[in-house]
């Protein structure tokens, strides 16, 4: 009962949301920025873990900073195998990575997300472009498996190494 409430608060946060939409990628929400300080800057929030519900705070949070302060955000989401529906659970299933090649600042609050090598790409050169990144809640231990961003950051050290703090 209680995952069929998290399901359905997704899907009524999802359906409110997409009145202020614009059409980019069926399984990215895009939020257009309106007049603010960040008029003009992207960010790219990133939701994916099965314990503090990012996949209804990011659009949350994202409407804020677009509405209020100018910034077009662009919410990823883990997705089911299939596609059909947002499945925090499916640790492989974040859609939409290549989106951090426009970005301006990544705001990340995954949890063991394993990333494909494709996938790995984008993040490795978003890393290697020195752009900002605002971690939230598990992002000490986002990535986990046996890929790595580059040759030098495994998915294990990037909280060490990228958010200067290890999961406990």
């Amino acid at each position: 009962m209680k995952d069929l409430a998290h399901f359905l608060v997704c899907i009524l946060t999802l359906s409110v949301s997409s009145l202020f939409l614009c059409a980019d990628d069926s399984k990215i929400l895009t939020l257009k920025g309106k007049s603010g300080p960040g008029n003009g800057k992207t960010i790219v929030l990133v939701s994916g873990d099965e314990e503090y519900r990012t996949e209804e705070s990011m659009p949350m949070l994202a409407k804020i900073l677009a509405e209020k302060h100018g910034f077009t955000c662009k919410v990823l989401f883990a997705w089911d195998i299939t596609e059909k529906y947002i499945d925090p659970n499916n640790q492989t299933g974040v859609i939409g990575w290549n989106h951090l090649e426009d970005a301006d600042l990544m705001l990340i609050g995954t949890r063991f997300r394993k990333p494909s090598e494709e996938d790995a790409v984008y993040i490795t050169n978003f890393l290697n472009a020195g752009k900002p990144i605002v971690g939230i809640r598990t992002s000490t231990h986002a990535f986990n498996g046996s890929g790595s961003f580059g040759e030098k950051i495994s998915y294990g050290q990037f909280g060490p190494m990228v958010m200067g703090e290890g999961w406990v």
